[in-house]
């Protein structure tokens, strides 16, 4: 045990508030996380790493810690002093160090078993919310039932547990879990393709569910198996088809592409489309990538100089904090060290989810990293703060416990 046991129940508590802040309010995720980490600090004390993981845990920690040292030196190489480039750490890579003071605590089984199921729980609610928004008419009014909810939900979010589920059906509990699990999967399918406008998420849902077949191919040799695979596909498609919201986002992409290529720089800036300003903002964050060298521009000055790089269009200075990119951003900001350090953070993690004994853990955090890697092509985790939380919630989950039991052994029944 990590802790005594009413700090490790405030510990639970604060993790529960954590999953639900995720979905509603920056300022709760802030406020939950802060009250942990005084926690995690204490937890340290008493903790120790199991042998057989240490080497490889420790190496995640060394890696995050140099991304932080590349980040300072890149603010200092830029001409700033060391307190205002330690002061702009905390807004740059605080998800990632909280990842090491949050460790022991996330290590305790129950902890992170209830933080899962609580963001479960949510999301289906949150699901369930929009479908009724939507047959009640009031969709268009009120797109989403929790502010905010939308943007992160039908993202790596819904996608990422979804696929937490399906390894869990696999794993075959028992029939009332089945049909628990079964049903929180349709709402949320249903919430993402019938009352959600984010394009993200059915991408990431159609990309993410080749890399889950490949990924259990050994397991779904079953002909039984193969057969509810497929009737799940054959069910998801038939939604996906009578859905009008993905038919006309969907046909919007194209729109805005054309749109994109007919407009001048100031005008895919002054007045922009989801699509367009994303193309744009690839554009500058690349060019200013080539211009910043190896050690980026720094955090400190990347707003300014992506505001100069986009034309420095007048009035619209607070448009450039997001380049919509995190690969980009990395590479700009911290040039090709930090970039580097920021994907090996990530491989890392990989690693030690192969050698985790319990398939769902393991699978369900290389199916999160690639969640989380493709959906910064379009968005960021570290500046979008809620995505930066979620990973590090998640990486916490699956990496930190030795084994992450969701629903006790297996049954056959």
């Amino acid at each position: 045990m990590t802790l005594p046991p009413l700090p490790l129940k405030l510990a639970q508590l604060f993790a529960i508030g954590v999953a639900l802040s995720l979905l509603t309010t920056v300022a709760g995720i802030n406020i939950f996380v802060l009250f942990l980490l005084p926690l995690g600090a204490w937890a340290w004390l008493n903790f120790k790493l199991e042998a057989t993981e240490k080497k490889d845990v420790l190496g995640l920690f060394c890696l995050i810690a140099a991304l932080c040292v590349v980040d300072v030196i890149s603010n200092l190489n830029a001409g700033h002093a060391l307190l205002p480039a330690l002061r702009i750490l905390l807004g740059d890579l605080r998800t990632f160090a909280f990842v090491i003071v949050l460790w022991p605590l996330f290590a305790n089984h129950n902890l992170s078993k209830r933080l899962l199921w609580t963001l479960v729980g949510v999301v289906v609610l949150v699901s369930l919310a929009d479908l009724v928004l939507m047959l009640t008419g009031r969709i268009g009014k009120q797109m989403y039932f929790l502010p905010g909810s939308g943007a992160n939900m039908n993202g790596q979010i819904l996608v990422g547990l979804f696929f937490v589920l399906a390894q869990i059906l696999l794993q075959r509990p028992s029939r009332t879990w089945r049909i628990v699990i079964a049903s929180c999967m349709g709402i949320m399918m249903a919430g993402l393709f019938l009352a959600s406008e984010r394009r993200t998420g059915w991408v990431l849902l159609l990309a993410g569910a080749v890399v889950w077949v490949v990924l259990n191919r050994k397991n779904l040799l079953s002909k039984r198996i193969a057969i509810w695979l497929a009737v799940t596909a054959v069910a998801v498609t038939m939604v996906i088809l009578s859905s009008n919201v993905v038919h006309q986002r969907l046909a919007k992409v194209d729109t805005e592409v054309q749109l994109f290529l007919s407009q001048t720089t100031e005008e895919r800036i002054t007045k922009p489309t989801s699509v367009g300003v994303r193309l744009q903002y690839d554009i500058s964050a690349w060019q200013l990538a080539q211009e910043s060298g190896w050690w980026g521009v720094g955090s400190l000055n990347f707003k300014d100089a992506f505001w100069r790089i986009n034309g420095s269009v007048n009035g619209l200075q607070s448009q450039y904090s997001n380049p919509h990119n995190e690969y980009l951003y990395m590479l700009s900001t911290k040039g090709w060290f930090g970039l580097v350090l920021y994907l090996a953070i990530f491989v890392q993690a990989c690693r030690i989810a192969m050698k985790k004994t319990n398939e769902i853990q393991r699978i369900g955090m290389l199916m999160m990293v690639f969640l989380f890697l493709l959906s910064i092509t379009t968005n960021s985790m570290m500046i979008d703060m809620k995505e930066g939380h979620f990973a590090m919630l998640m990486m916490l989950v699956f990496l930190a416990p030795r084994e992450l039991d969701l629903l006790g052994k297996p049954n056959a029944a």
